[in-house]
């Protein structure tokens, strides 16, 4: 194909011959099939590593490292100041239990401060905790368009807040629609900030898209990873799996944000969103910075890059 970019390895050239280690030649594979198609979900993984989130984490980020805590950090960390910090949305019922309870001790807070500079994706569950909650009016959210021959061979994506809407005959076309808890929570009165990094991706993205689309909520941080194509895992053979993109998500009226990211509203190194967030809420600088130092997170808040060849 003109133009086409030629892949570091090739099997017919026997570019992967030389590889012992399994993670390795996954990796590899992964910056070839992105170097010909580049896209924030698709790689390749061995099959008896580490496993995945678990199968609703539809918006998920295959994995080659164990991931750390789904939730982490709950509480207040200043008066009137909730944190909360996601690693990923993953959709398990203790953590969904947990964000209720969190959401529900504090409710009445002046502001929540939700930390996604190290989540890596899942699906919508905690967001559906969420929505509810800090939304005073019912609407659509997010648009989600899957593959039709995807959606007839696996059935819809498995979220009550998903309505089938009308789209051309090659999609199925979806909207994330909130529904305010009635009565209104307090939290719909709430200030929310957002922190993000290059590495917030996936899922993470969807939540950054509705808060700063609908204004909602205030993003600090960074240009978020830039991977709005959902997906899904397939075997394959050899003992190898990949994550395949079969979807997009845009916010209505809107675009997507594959490859380009959610730009926050105030743009500052990711070490210091927090900081930020905290000074606007009116703690002195010097708190500030030892509440910062005390909630880091311990994972990577580094943007992903292909391997170089």
């Amino acid at each position: 194909m003109p133009g086409a970019i030629i892949p570091a390895c090739s099997i017919g050239a026997g570019g992967y011959d030389g590889f012992t280690d399994r993670g390795a030649l996954a990796r590899a594979v992964t910056a070839d099939l992105q170097a010909v198609a580049p896209d924030g979900h698709l790689a390749m993984f061995p099959s008896d590593g580490p496993p995945p989130p678990p199968p609703r984490a539809a918006q998920g980020s295959a994995q080659s490292a164990p991931p750390p805590a789904p939730m982490e950090q709950a509480g207040m960390i200043a008066p009137g100041i909730a944190f909360v910090r996601f690693n990923g949305f993953y959709g398990q019922p203790e953590t969904l239990k947990a964000f209720t309870a969190f959401l529900d001790a504090n409710a009445g807070a002046k502001a929540l401060i939700i930390d996604a500079r190290t989540h890596r994706g899942g699906g919508l569950d905690e967001m559906d905790v969420l929505f509810p909650r800090i939304f005073a009016r019912a609407q659509p959210v997010m648009v989600m368009d899957t593959r039709a021959s995807v959606a007839e061979a696996n059935g819809p994506l498995p979220y009550r807040t998903l309505v089938k809407v009308g789209a051309p005959a090659e999609l199925a076309r979806s909207e994330h629609r909130v529904t305010p808890a009635s009565p209104q929570s307090p939290w719909a009165k709430a200030k929310i900030y957002y922190l993000t990094s290059g590495r917030t991706g996936s899922a993470a993205e969807h939540l950054a898209s509705v808060l700063k689309n609908t204004k909602r909520g205030t993003l600090i941080g960074e240009v978020t990873g830039g991977a709005g194509h959902y997906g899904g895992e397939v075997a394959l053979p050899g003992g190898y799996g990949a994550f395949i993109p079969f979807g997009r998500s845009y916010f209505p009226g809107g675009d997507g944000w594959e490859g380009t990211g959610v730009t926050p509203d105030v743009q500052v190194a990711p070490a210091k969103a927090l900081v930020e967030a905290l000074t606007r809420e009116g703690i002195a600088p010097a708190q500030a910075e030892a509440i910062s130092a005390a909630h880091m997170p311990a994972g990577s808040m580094e943007r992903r890059k292909p391997r170089k060849p």
